[in-house]
């Protein structure tokens, strides 16, 4: 059984979604909980789901009701393991009794945010409880001891995001367009720096769309009218790399990152893009002009470039590198493997 937060909403929802399937369609025997409601994700969920439909940043009062559910429905699917996924999930993770394996994912170099001394008790309980540890990516330790997981397991992406390398290059012929607009795709939260993205469009005179909800959504907004830049706030859309259009270029001003999916994502779809040059993102070993340390450098890297934004897309054999690590059957089995150990 796997327990997030909802069926949509980040990259952990969609990473589980991917992955219950993929595990359906090797035969394994797998449910999937969501404890806050949500739409429906752009990846459906073909297995059992159990929805708590808890109201986004309710009280205590319906964290109470939304454990009572999940403790009545453990009760009835019975599983031998329970994996759970971001903070909400493991607070009710920690509060079950029972004797299921339970297994947390770690998602983030800094989980639990604002909450960080709940946090530290959350996870003091589970490691009381024999708690297993999977982090999405080999640069994550288990906060809040830096202590090596049990195993690393990188996020799948969705399969018909692949593309051939020919493929890619023919796109790249067909795409040789000058930078047009700014793309920002993720949480709207002080961690992801998305201000950068204002900073460096006041400063090239480009509009920037940013998708993606979060406290700071509003004073974005306001920012944006303040200083003359254009800029839209579609909120969260379940499929952005949908609305790209040629001269859009992806920026990721992040201050750190769990897995980068939408690093991931914008290779696998062939965006142009420019990232943060923190040691989360320099793992993955793009060439050095898409890595930039500060919102100067964006932009001189995209003046560099403004009419040459091919230059800026991931070239195919790194493309194709990163992504075969992240087949959904790939990462189903490494999951596979792991389970079985599992005593």
């Amino acid at each position: 059984m796997f327990v997030t937060n909802s069926l949509t909403g980040g990259g952990a929802e969609r990473a589980t979604n991917i992955l219950v399937n993929a595990l359906i369609d090797s035969g394994a025997p797998v449910s999937l909980v969501t404890v806050n409601y949500s739409a429906a994700d752009l990846v459906i969920p073909r297995c059992e789901v159990f929805e708590l439909n808890r109201p986004w940043q309710g009280g205590p009062r319906t964290l109470l009701t939304a454990y009572y559910r999940l403790h009545e429905i453990v009760k009835k699917w019975s599983p031998q393991v329970i994996v759970f996924n971001c903070d909400v999930p493991e607070l009710l993770g920690s509060l079950l009794l029972g004797k299921q394996i339970k297994v947390v994912v770690e998602h983030a170099s800094q989980p639990w945010g604002t909450r960080r001394y709940l946090g530290k008790v959350v996870r003091l309980i589970l490691a009381l409880q024999r708690t297993r540890w999977v982090a999405v990516s080999s640069h994550l330790s288990i906060w809040p001891n830096d202590r090596a997981p049990d195993i690393w397991i990188n996020n799948a992406i969705m399969q018909k995001r692949y593309q051939t390398k020919a493929n890619a290059d023919e796109k790249q012929r067909r795409s040789d367009h000058k930078i047009c607009r700014l793309v920002y795709v993720g949480r709207l939260s002080k961690e992801k720096q998305p201000e950068w993205v204002l900073e460096i469009a006041k400063q090239t005179g480009l509009p920037a769309i940013f998708f993606g909800d979060g406290r700071l959504r509003n004073s974005l907004s306001i920012e944006s009218s303040k200083v003359g830049v254009v800029a839209q706030f579609p909120g969260f859309v379940t499929d952005p790399w949908d609305s790209i259009m040629p001269g859009d270029l992806v920026i990721i001003p992040s201050v750190f990152e769990g897995d980068g999916l939408v690093l991931v994502e914008s290779i696998a779809h062939q965006v142009p893009l420019l990232v943060n040059a923190i040691p989360d993102l320099l793992r993955f070993n793009l060439p050095e002009l898409n890595y930039c340390d500060s919102p100067s450098q964006f932009i001189q890297r995209i003046t560099r470039y403004s009419e040459n934004i091919h230059e800026l897309r991931v070239p195919g054999e790194d493309t194709l590198k990163i992504l075969e690590q992240r087949m959904p059957e790939r990462i189903a089995g490494k999951w596979q493997n792991f389970l079985v150990t599992l005593k």
